[in-house]
């Protein structure tokens, strides 16, 4: 009986361990408000869960992107229309917001298949056509959440702050805190859209943040997931700032009009290169450490409150053997 409560309590353990990893669009929205350096508040947070959980992992929901308000599943229609077709969730939509739909994983799938190079090409059809279709609603859904016009420049802003999302979100899959890489877009495709929409948020301001990317992007001494932990970080450090001062602080003053306030509201801040280095080397902030703190801190709490309890079952079989 003392053996099986010992194996009790190290399942326990194992079990909570990976309470900690991006398992759930919660961790992905955490390190979006990092990222943007918003204020929380409800919008935003259906918002965030509407990018990392229904945009890019819930593929199977039938909801998310109806026709007419009919439900469509993108992932039964494909099962239907190519029979035999199977895949786990990141296998789609893990390519990025701007990014062609498609990568090496999927390539490997259909070459197993042995399809036709025609087949082949409509199969990726109907995933150029499912991207446009959901980035359709997404542009939408953003504009009108933020206050933006559905052309133009403001637009274009829009775009931004959700490809930036959707960047964020597959950083997050990349750290040290999760196992499974597969269908994951290439970490140099994503730093390049992130310097994309870097230089269309402020190219003049952006610049020593860009050099900053690619240096870091380059730098052979990262693994690939310590490398998208300190590229998340730079995020982190220093997105909110360039937001705040972009086209001279004009974005931050329609963005705080429209209810979207920042934590740390800065009037026009330019970003340092002492900033930038700090972030590089430190890999996060001290404002980050105390995020990330607190975001495990109700983890933690439940394993010491759960080992507390295995615990005391221990000493009851122990005091019960004895007796």
């Amino acid at each position: 009986m003392f053996r099986k409560a010992i194996i009790v309590v190290t399942l326990l353990f194992l079990l909570l361990m990976p309470s900690w990893a991006h398992e759930s669009w919660h961790q992905h929205a955490d390190d979006m408000y990092e990222v943007f350096g918003f204020e929380r508040n409800e919008e935003l947070t259906n918002w965030m869960k509407f990018v990392s959980s229904v945009l890019i992992d819930n593929n199977n929901t039938d909801y998310a992107f109806s026709n007419d308000d009919k439900p469509f599943n993108f992932y039964s229609y494909l099962q239907e229309k190519y029979p035999g077709f199977q895949c786990k969730h990141r296998l789609l939509f893990h390519w990025g917001y701007n990014s062609r739909p498609w990568s090496s994983y999927l390539q490997e799938k259909v070459d197993n298949y042995g399809w036709s190079e025609e087949k082949i090409k409509e199969f990726q059809a109907d995933f150029i056509a499912e991207q446009k279709r959901r980035n359709g609603f997404a542009n939408e859904y953003t504009e009108n959440l933020f206050g933006f016009a559905h052309g133009g420049k403001e637009a274009r802003i829009a775009r931004v702050l959700i490809s930036i999302a959707y960047d964020v979100h597959i950083l997050g899959d990349y750290e040290p805190d999760n196992t499974d890489l597969d269908g994951l877009q290439d970490i140099g495709s994503v730093v390049g859209d992130i310097i994309n929409n870097l230089t269309a948020l402020d190219n003049q301001q952006s610049s020593e943040l860009r050099k900053q990317f690619r240096k870091v992007s380059r730098d052979p001494k990262y693994e690939l997931q310590d490398k998208a932990t300190v590229l998340l970080n730079l995020l982190k450090d220093n997105f909110s700032n360039l937001l705040q001062s972009a086209d001279d602080g004009k974005i931050a003053a329609h963005l705080n009009a429209k209810g979207f306030r920042f934590l740390d509201y800065k009037d026009s801040e330019v970003i340092s290169n002492e900033q930038m280095s700090t972030s590089q080397t430190h890999g996060t902030s001290k404002k980050n450490e105390k995020q990330k703190q607190s975001r495990s801190s109700g983890g933690i709490g439940l394993v010491i409150v759960i080992s507390l309890a295995a615990l005391g079952l221990i000493l009851v079989l122990l005091f019960k053997k004895r007796k």
